[in-house]
């Protein structure tokens, strides 16, 4: 162990303990907790640190363009998906795991675009953080009270892939997420084809850009075929 090592450590530790108080002295402070509740909250915090170390090691990953797996062996698999460059899809029903590692990486400081079936005032509601979101519906944008720049067709492909582009282009260098929700919905609109080439030009732009790519998805919805050439071509 060099001199280095050791002031990096102790630094690092400092910084860790500082944060794990400040975030319980902030929670207690909200009302009054019994003993008992206390002791939930921190073992709750606790169970969060491989997801907050996942999302400072994807940060670290990008500042140094270099993978830090190599250091890392035994990391687990949040920790080798969530980086600069890669897609990861999401399994299961409906859009909330999505969503709410969305809103991790939102609040670890990272910028996002959402294209979305759930509408944008309740996108942001639930993330709690201002960020891009298109909306994927056929509503009139006449009738509501959204940005009319919020709505988009599910067939308006070409508008989808220029706002993913600008959106990559003004965060290059910078941690940034996308989150594609709606599959279903533009298959059902367009056919599975279609929604694949656009996924996949998708990965590669954000693999080139080393931004991250969020993709759930609902096995029930496709046909066996389909959900594994999904799988094999954006895994």
């Amino acid at each position: 162990m060099n001199r280095e090592y050791a002031e990096g450590y102790l630094k690092g530790y400092e910084e860790g303990m500082r944060e794990a108080l400040e975030e319980l002295i902030a929670m207690t402070c909200r009302k009054s907790y019994t003993s008992t509740e206390i002791q939930i909250l921190a073992k709750n915090q606790r169970i969060s640190i491989p997801k907050k170390k996942a999302l400072k090691k994807g940060q670290l990953e990008l500042a140094l363009g270099t993978s830090l797996d190599a250091k890392e062996e035994g990391s687990v698999e949040l920790d080798q998906e969530a980086a600069p460059g890669k897609t990861i899809l999401i399994k299961g029903e409906g859009n909330q795991q999505a969503l709410a590692d969305f809103r991790d990486l939102l609040k670890a400081g990272w910028e996002g675009l959402c294209i979305s079936r759930t509408c944008p005032k309740d996108v942001k509601q639930f993330v709690g953080k201002d960020c891009t979101v298109l909306w994927l519906t056929k509503a009139d944008p006449m009738a509501g009270d959204q940005d009319r720049e919020e709505y988009l067709l599910p067939t308006e492909t070409a508008k989808m892939q220029t706002v993913i582009r600008n959106f990559l282009t003004k965060n290059k260098g910078r941690p940034s997420v996308i989150l594609l929700d709606g599959m279903t919905y533009i298959i059902t609109n367009t056919d599975f084809r279609s929604f694949l080439k656009i996924a996949q030009k998708l990965k590669d732009d954000v693999n080139q850009a080393r931004s991250l790519l969020l993709l759930p998805y609902e096995p029930k919805n496709l046909p066996e075929s389909e959900m594994n050439l999904l799988i094999n071509e954006m895994s």
